[in-house]
């Protein structure tokens, strides 16, 4: 299924347009867990926190996307534009993060569930000084690292190695890139434009699979699927099988 693969050339434009104007690194990850897991649903007081990042009163974005096109992702890549953790100068930094996954098998009856699975697995990320909050309606990320976390060494290359493994234990997911940005509040928001295409493309794809009736001349979501392939595909096949 295409759905993505508009957006996802997009990010590579953006990325590049981006990174001349902050500073850039791109890293590898890393094979192997590399940093100490927690208790599930762990805390990390404010009063024991060095960094937070996309904090309430920041900037903050993060959505993921996938292609069954492995030529569209760089496996095993974390693209960060602006300051990792230990560099900031302040303690809240505005925060970004896409996610592109190089997957295989993905149908039209098997789309919806597979994207909530992947979806949900951030959730599962437990590691010894992090703590994370997601709104995913509003596409919104929140995270505290401890001031003992950043003493030993925790990084977004670290983060960044963490999910990749884990989306990579998927068994229909082959490859996995990620990009975080903490340059700006202005840099995020432009990231966020692209995330609320793919979202609407997600929602429309939801509600294909939830609803029994397909009125496309009632539906929200009308535009956006008359202009990506893979929606209408979709639309199409569940409307023969209801």
């Amino acid at each position: 299924m295409r759905l993505f693969e508009e957006i996802i050339g997009e990010l590579g434009s953006f990325r590049e347009a981006v990174q001349r104007g902050s500073t850039f690194r791109a890293y590898r990850a890393a094979p192997g867990s590399a940093w100490p897991q927690s208790e599930r649903g762990s805390i990390v007081m404010k009063s024991e926190t060095a960094v937070e990042l996309g904090s309430p009163k920041d900037e903050s974005v993060s959505f993921l996307v996938w292609t069954e096109d492995a030529s569209l992702v760089k496996d095993g890549v974390i693209s960060l534009i602006g300051p990792d953790l230990a560099e900031s100068a302040v303690h809240s930094l505005p925060f970004g993060k896409a996610v592109i996954l190089g997957v295989n098998g993905f149908t039209e009856e098997n789309c919806y569930e597979r994207h909530r699975e992947i979806e949900l697995l951030r959730f599962d990320v437990n590691l010894e000084g992090y703590m994370m909050r997601a709104v995913s309606q509003h596409m919104r990320e929140w995270s505290r690292i401890s001031t003992e976390a950043l003493a030993k060494g925790f990084s977004l290359k670290i983060m960044g190695g963490v999910l990749i493994e884990m989306y990579r234990s998927l068994d229909y997911v082959h490859a996995a890139e990620i990009l975080f940005i903490t340059s700006s509040s202005e840099d995020v928001r432009k990231l966020r434009g692209l995330g609320e295409r793919s979202n609407k493309i997600i929602g429309a794809m939801n509600k294909m699979a939830v609803e029994l009736a397909l009125d496309c001349s009632t539906c929200e979501y009308n535009e956006v699927c008359a202009q990506v392939a893979g929606l209408r595909s979709l639309r199409d096949s569940l409307a023969k099988e209801k």
